[in-house]
């Protein structure tokens, strides 16, 4: 969304860049696109950021959006599961790339793993809706939304409540764009460019969520309430742990928490080497 809000308001611009948005989705691998250089900056989660070094790609995050964990499990109210010792006998769906962190996940909050039917459902609640599952893993701002905006009344356990915090909204580069002065120029525009829209997002969700409608969503046959209503929940989540520096700053202490986040998930990676914290204070620091 903080992209779609930089290139409408002519952010990238103000930069002197001329970026193009390429398409996203679940169907397309961020990480390939930056490493051929066919993308010079990618949006990912910290564990894709992760996966994608583990496998020797040599990319870096210099920025995080939301560093206030947007993974959830979400459930119908009237299937009664308000706590995560409901799930234990139930049915529940997940995409094949976040079962790997289910199942830590539960073991350390004490829920029996074995006792859950998983069921590969991918991130389309209407797996939910017709009762092939109990549950979901989802993201905040995205199923729930939808969910209720179909008129469902959903139960929601946010998985940062319980300090298990994947980011989502990195931005990353290739290593060597940060090496190249002149091509570490323009990442860093485009970084700063993305925080000011970021920015404008949280300082008015309503008026982001019109604008990604009216510029991409209203196309792909989406709800302009629901991209408003999701915008909101993205805008908490950005300003979830009231930084007063620069929104997509990455620090130490955040640093650490991925640190932990991997070492729960299994992803053997040294999250210090992942984030480049200087160059995050070059884009965001002031």
């Amino acid at each position: 969304m903080a992209t779609i809000v930089a290139e409408q308001n002519g952010y990238f611009e103000d930069e002197c860049l001329d970026v193009e948005i390429l398409p996203g989705g679940p169907e397309v691998t961020a990480d390939a696109q930056i490493v051929s250089g066919n993308a010079d900056m990618g949006i990912l989660s910290s564990e894709a950021l992760a996966n994608a070094v583990v496998n020797e790609a040599p990319l870096v995050g210099v920025g995080v959006a939301y560093q206030s964990s947007p993974s959830a499990i979400v459930s119908l109210a009237e299937s009664g599961i308000e706590a995560l010792t409901d799930l234990e006998g139930r049915t529940f769906g997940v995409s094949q790339t976040d079962q790997r962190v289910y199942e830590p996940f539960f073991e350390s909050v004490g829920v029996d793993w074995d006792a859950i039917e998983m069921v590969d459902t991918g991130a389309d609640p209407a797996a939910l809706v017709s009762g092939e599952v109990d549950a979901m893993s989802a993201v905040s701002a995205n199923q729930p939304v939808v969910l209720r905006n179909q008129g469902h009344e959903v139960n929601e356990i946010p998985l940062a409540d319980y300090d298990y915090n994947r980011w989502s909204g990195a931005l990353v580069v290739r290593e060597d764009s940060l090496e190249d002065p002149d091509r570490r120029e323009i990442v860093m525009g485009m970084a700063r460019a993305v925080e000011r829209g970021l920015q404008a997002a949280a300082e008015d969700p309503e008026a982001a969520g019109e604008l990604v409608f009216e510029a991409y969503a209203s196309d792909l046959g989406l709800e302009e309430e629901t991209q408003v209503e999701g915008a909101k929940v993205w805008a908490d989540l950005t300003t979830a742990d009231e930084r007063d520096s620069g929104l997509l700053l990455i620090d130490q202490t955040g640093v650490e928490s991925q640190q932990e986040f991997f070492d729960n998930t299994g992803v053997d990676v040294d999250a210090s080497e992942i984030f480049d914290l200087e160059a995050s204070e070059e884009a965001f620091g002031g």
